[in-house]
């Protein structure tokens, strides 16, 4: 499978003016939600990032919510099939506080003690999955490696702190803090800021009269 021109035929990946999950400005954005209706391609993606770690005696399969939801499960579900062992798949809900934690009944308990795979769909500047690695070591977990379907440039092994790190394809663009952005980046350019995909109307709400404006790019 070519993963890239997988996510490219479903609109997954943009360009333009975008806010990610660190609060960095990114010339660009993968969004994986067209992609996750289409549950045999989302499979065979996971199967593939899965497979590289068959033998490394995984317990558990953990993800940031929500997107990330269908890998920990088609995750968990494709590592029992190949090691033939019970592998479990569970998530870290979003916080009021923007982190993440593992709120669930019986979530904290299927990662303490246990050997455990990170899946994200996208990397971008490596904060969620950062969180999601903190709160299965908090838990007690041991994080045995990490894979993506799709990475920004910069993003391995050594950067994420895991002994493993596998992804699909590669999507890499700029990307600046705001105070960066604001002097030398798309802010300084005023190029809008999209609204509808990452976490652009959080600038909105504390921005409004951003010189640039704000845009749109999801259809009804």
């Amino acid at each position: 499978m070519d993963a890239r021109k997988e996510l490219e035929a479903k609109g997954c990946i943009f360009s333009g003016h975008f806010i990610g999950t660190s609060g960095n400005h990114l010339a660009g954005y993968v969004n994986l939600d067209p992609i996750l209706p289409h549950a045999k391609i989302v499979k065979e993606m996971v199967g593939l990032l899965v497979k590289e770690f068959a033998d490394q005696e995984i317990d558990a399969v953990a993800v940031a919510a929500t997107a990330g939801i269908p890998l920990s499960q088609w995750g968990a579900y494709l590592l029992e099939e190949l090691t033939g062992k019970p592998v479990l798949g569970v998530w870290a809900d979003k916080t009021g506080d923007g982190g993440l934690a593992f709120e669930r009944d019986g979530f904290v308990q299927a990662v303490r003690g246990k050997r455990v795979l990170i899946l994200e769909d996208i990397v971008n500047q490596m904060h969620s999955v950062k969180k999601v690695k903190e709160q299965v070591e908090k838990a007690g977990g041991t994080v045995v490696g990490i894979a993506s379907i799709a990475a920004n440039k910069g993003v391995s092994a050594e950067a994420l702190g895991v002994p493993k790190y596998v992804k699909l394809c590669t999507t890499a663009y700029d990307a600046w803090t705001p105070e960066e952005c604001k002097k030398s980046g798309l802010c300084a350019k005023k190029i809008p800021i999209v609204e509808d995909i990452g976490h652009g109307h959080e600038v909105k709400a504390t921005w409004p009269d951003y010189p640039g404006g704000f845009v749109k790019l999801l259809k009804d």
